[in-house]
Order: structure tokens, then sequence, then C-alpha cells
């Protein structure tokens, strides 16, 4: 799952895809919207998704977001979020369900609410599929790069 092209801009709900970037800021497609708009880096902090960790308890000390998504998508079934309306007992239990290791001094119920508000959305919205496309669509890409050089490599 790539998430690189996705944000979070402080102040718009949701989370939003990088369409085009411009020196004085950004167009950005508004899902909530359905259309895109022009954000100005000055006057508003964005966030890519891609940067965000969590802190951990392990050697490492952090996990991408888009492993913790990644977790929550395995055991959706199995464990599913908690609503927004849920008590921050609630929001911590689903949490360390999901990411046992995650450090409970470091990680507050807020940072879990938008974890989980993200995730909600982005599932709601189709993004976790669009974004595995793309990689796919990379991953693909690139195999066929590497593929014609292995050929110009071996005719020279």
């Amino acid at each position: 799952m790539n998430l690189e092209k996705f944000l979070v801009v402080a102040g718009v709900p949701g989370v939003h895809k990088l369409v085009a970037s411009r020196s004085n800021g950004l167009v950005i497609e508004d899902r909530n919207e359905g259309r895109t708009r022009f954000v100005p880096v000055r006057q508003q902090q964005v966030t890519p998704l891609a940067t965000v960790a969590v802190y951990t308890d392990t050697d490492e000390g952090t996990i991408p977001l888009v492993d913790v998504f990644r977790k929550m998508l395995d055991q959706l079934e199995a464990i599913p979020p908690v609503g927004p309306d849920a008590t921050s007992t609630e929001f911590r239990e689903y949490f360390s369900k999901i990411l046992p290791e995650h450090d409970r001094d470091r990680v507050h119920i807020n940072d879990i609410k938008k974890c989980i508000k993200w995730f909600t959305f982005m599932r709601e919205k189709g993004i976790f599929e669009e974004a595995e496309r793309e990689a796919a669509a990379t991953a693909e890409s690139t195999a066929n790069v590497e593929t014609e050089e292995e050929k110009k490599t071996d005719n020279q």
C-alpha cells in the first residue's frame, strides 16, 4: 500500500489526494466535496500520511502509519474499529488489540481517535483500494523498466 500521495490538511476534514504542487501551495482532490482545490502551504499545515508514524516500545521506536492501517485492515472482521463516540478506555483497548506494542505514554487518546477517523474515512472512500492499485502499477512499471534494461545489457 502506497500512501505517498495522500495527505491531511489542518482545518479541512478527511484525507485528500495530492494532484499537483506549486511553489506556493498544493492542488488536492477533496474527497468530501468531490472536487479539486488549492491549499496554500503558508496558511495551512499539510501532513503526508506516508510521513506519519506511531510510537512503539520496540527497538525501532516507531511504526509507519501505513503498517498500522494494514494491521487494522487485516483484523477488520475480528476486531472492528470503535465508533467516534466511544470512551477513552474503549479507544485504548481497541488500539491495544491492534497494536499491542504502542507506547502508552506517548500515544495519546486523540492520536488514536485521529488514526481511527482517518482509517474509517479512507475505507469508506475506497482510498485503500486506490493506494493498492497505484502501488501495483508502480511495481509493474518498475519491473518493465528493469526488464528493458536487462535486454539492452544482454544485446550489448
